[in-house]
């Protein structure tokens, strides 16, 4: 009776514990005043200069080959022509063929600098059917339509209509900005560390670092009711691997249990569902909470308390399509070859796993935990050695970006600017579990920022790469008031 009495009374002290925790749970608030863009507003005359940018197809390929250079041999006459007192006074430098370097020298130049970035590349249309043509830039239901509006050249021109604005003011910032675009970011070209390596010979380590990746996100899970600004304060990692399976082969009338094709395939489905246990890290966990801060209690309930309920939200997060690949890596099968001729069974067979790979893990842990699994399915098969896992050629390889800090100055200053240009919207860090450029600029500075400063819908974000990209022109505008407010205050950053 004793034991079941201190039992209760653990119960209940735990329950009360975790209620008056999930009381406790707010909205974090900005240290600083809010940050906004004073009486700017932005004109339609900066609408048409967009539109003229993305009138440009700079499509980036993966064959150099087939790249069309045309397009990229126009955009900096371009820019010339629509910004001309930034191209005038920001310093120029060309990284490879079509990278762009800028700086704009600041008032104190012992002041670490800031470093925007963007990427002007942007992907095919071909096999897409689009309702209006993806480089016209037309506008319909106060939409511009066309590919880029959202990946990424809404940042690209919004960052040189802030710079022209600030400059026609006669502004000086109190330290150097610089800005970088890449010409082959939708490629995972080498351009991004190029520039890395520049700044790095150069002795520049940039203060604090702010490239696309999250956005002022609508429709956020947790029941969250408000945009939040999303803010990547690190990425996943990414491989690509090359399952092979092989057997003696044959005449597809005589088949078998262990031929290539089907051996790979229980391989390769062996290997995608067993993706290592899910981990709830601390920016995904301070993420959940914000989250959680704004939504029903049920919610505050449980993420106020990762002390205790932590195993039970990686379990629940790894099942959600959108969410498991915040807590584990992921292993997704992107191409399968195998015989040339219907009636063959070939001898080998091969898969492609496109791997993103936690933070939490490293590529070559991704790669054993696919190789042991692999074994483990041939094993079951009767068939040791007939399977084969290796990175493929020519892969990305990348390991996760480092984590920077979400609790400091710098990540503050982006809450401040968010709060002043977005009142409506909370502020949060997040993994991207894309790739950008910002993993490059982690070899040169520690605070290293993901956030395309638009809102975005769901919808908005579902068309990324895909059919009918496009972005408001009222979101656009708020966009370039959040690039005239965190340059405008630069003096108040204290990093």
């Amino acid at each position: 009776m004793q034991v079941l009495l201190a039992l209760v009374i653990v119960l209940v002290a735990a329950l009360v514990v975790c209620v008056v925790r999930a009381l406790m749970l707010k909205p974090v608030q900005p240290k600083g005043a809010p940050i906004d863009a004073s009486d700017y507003v932005a004109g339609d005359d900066a609408i048409e200069r967009f539109r003229i940018l993305l009138r440009i197809p700079t499509v980036s390929r993966d064959d150099p080959a087939l790249l069309d250079r045309a397009p990229f041999d126009q955009w900096i006459p371009m820019l010339r022509e629509l910004y001309p007192k930034t191209l005038a006074t920001l310093e120029l430098t060309r990284i490879d063929d079509y990278g762009i370097l800028m700086r704009w020298a600041g008032a104190d130049a012992t002041r670490g600098p800031v470093l925007l970035m963007a990427h002007h590349d942007v992907v095919p249309t071909e096999g897409q059917d689009w309702t209006y043509p993806p480089f016209a830039a037309e506008i319909h239901e106060g939409r511009i339509w066309a590919r880029g509006t959202t990946d990424n050249k809404c940042c690209f021109a919004a960052i040189m209509e802030a710079f022209e604005t600030l400059l026609g003011m006669g502004y000086v910032p109190p330290r150097d900005v610089w800005f970088f675009s890449s010409c082959r970011e939708e490629t995972s070209c080498s351009t991004a560390d190029h520039a890395a390596a520049w700044l790095a010979d150069h002795d520049i380590h940039p203060a604090m670092v702010l490239d696309e990746g999250g956005a002022v996100a609508t429709g956020v899970p947790l029941g969250v009711t408000v945009p939040m600004a999303m803010v990547g304060v690190s990425e996943k990692g990414h491989v690509d691997l090359t399952v092979r399976a092989t057997s003696a082969g044959g005449h597809a009338s005589a088949p078998s249990d262990n031929d290539a094709p089907r051996l790979l395939v229980r391989a390769v489905e062996r290997i995608c569902s067993h993706p290592g246990k899910p981990y709830v890290d601390v920016a995904v966990r301070d993420m959940l909470a914000e989250l959680a801060s704004r939504g029903p209690f049920v919610y505050r309930l449980v993420f106020a308390n990762m002390w205790l309920f932590r195993p039970l939200v990686g379990r629940i997060l790894a099942s959600g399509h959108e969410t498991g690949p915040l807590v584990r890596t992921t292993y997704a099968l992107t191409q399968l070859e195998g015989a040339t001729t219907r009636n063959v069974l070939p001898p080998e067979a091969q898969a492609n796993l496109n791997v993103r790979v936690a933070p939490f893990e490293t590529v070559d842990r991704a790669l054993a935990r696919a190789l042991s699994l692999a074994d483990t399915e041939a094993d079951a098969s009767g068939a040791s050695g007939s399977l084969t896992v290796g990175v493929a050629e020519n892969s990305l390889f990348n390991e996760p970006a480092p984590l920077s800090p979400h609790d400091d100055a710098a990540f503050d200053y982006i809450r401040r600017c968010v709060a002043g240009v977005y009142p409506e919207a909370g502020c949060c860090p997040y993994v991207q579990t894309s790739c950008s450029d910002a993993r490059s600029m982690s070899v040169v500075c520690k605070r290293v920022y993901r956030l395309a400063p638009f809102l975005y819908t769901p919808e908005m974000r579902s068309r990324v790469h895909g059919t009918d990209e496009y972005i408001p022109v009222e979101s656009y505008k708020r966009g370039i008031a959040f690039y005239v407010a965190f340059v405008r205050a630069l003096d108040e950053l204290d990093v």
